[in-house]
């Protein structure tokens, strides 16, 4: 199993420009993307666009509607999902630190810039457009998804100018967290999860076994479990099984492989078992997913 699914390891944009926006589609149907608890070395804007999306960050859960963002720190857990069947899309624009760097050492890179970098200071999660400080945000991340589609010429110059005014504001509005016990409390049970959550994905086709579990995060298997569910919303084997079921997804578009080969592969001896947790989670069984790929694909092709 690819561990990077957890720890994304590719580059988003290129070396020249870190920087790279994404539309996410959440909502159930043929272009459904997951979205599981993961974290990377970028920092990361979520612009609502449509519906409502449910992230999970750090040990918080919370619903934000279209209109609004999120703002996830460099090595900050995070997942998304819809909440219910109707539409929910984002704008995920994930960027490295380094692109706002000055060239030489200045009172920008000094004051606003390098506090973030060593994690001084921290981006506030939720913008929630309770203020007009809050809309104009709003507004220059809309702006750079627009830029970003376009790519006119010196699109970049205009990107990066957002960004500055995106930090501006919540400077000026002294929205930006400092460091905090409760911070490093909340650090130190991330890093135990993040453990946990690679020992799943690196053993994802073998038995899963609480106490391997819990030894991970040093922890009573009681205690674990405890911990687990009130990080995650889940329970251990809740978690693993949608961690199979959206691989599964994905190795069932390679027509070659039979069901029950993806079935072996990911941990499921049982066959029937594996349709049941499939169908819990992708309200439809393997083969039909299938068909639906395939089709979908010919659609495409047309």
């Amino acid at each position: 199993m690819d561990v990077r699914d957890l720890l994304e390891m590719r580059t988003h944009g290129d070396t020249m420009f870190h920087l790279q926006v994404y539309e996410v589609v959440l909502t159930r149907g043929p272009y459904q993307q997951t979205v599981n608890l993961h974290w990377h070395a970028e920092t990361e804007f979520v612009l609502v666009t449509e519906g409502t999306v449910r992230f999970r960050v750090g040990h918080q859960t919370f619903d934000v509607p279209a209109g609004q963002a999120v703002l996830v720190n460099s090595e900050e857990l995070h997942s998304m999902i819809a909440p219910n069947n109707a539409p929910s899309v984002c704008q995920a624009i994930v960027f490295d630190l380094e692109l706002l760097c000055s060239c030489g050492y200045d009172r920008i890179q000094h004051q606003f810039i390098q506090p973030l970098f060593d994690k001084r200071r921290r981006f506030p999660t939720r913008i929630e457009v309770k203020w007009p400080f809050e809309q104009r945000i709003v507004e220059q991340l809309y702006e750079i998804v627009r830029l970003y589609g376009t790519k006119v010429t010196g699109y970049e110059l205009f990107i990066k100018a957002c960004l500055y005014q995106v930090i501006a504001e919540l400077v000026t509005h002294d929205m930006l967290l400092g460091d905090c016990s409760s911070q490093h409390l909340d650090d130190e049970r991330s890093a135990r999860l993040k453990r946990v959550l690679t020992y799943i994905e690196e053993h994802l086709g073998e038995r899963l076994r609480l106490e391997d579990l819990s030894a991970q995060a040093h922890m009573s298997e009681g205690h674990f479990c405890r911990f687990f569910k009130e990080m995650t919303q889940q329970k251990p084997m809740q978690y693993i099984n949608e961690r199979r079921v959206d691989l599964a997804a994905r190795l069932l578009q390679d027509p070659r492989r039979s069901i029950t080969s993806v079935a072996m592969e990911l941990g499921f001896h049982d066959v029937s078992y594996f349709i049941k947790v499939f169908r819990a989670h992708k309200n439809c069984t393997p083969l039909a997913y299938r068909k639906r790929l395939l089709q979908h694909t010919s659609n495409d092709s047309t």
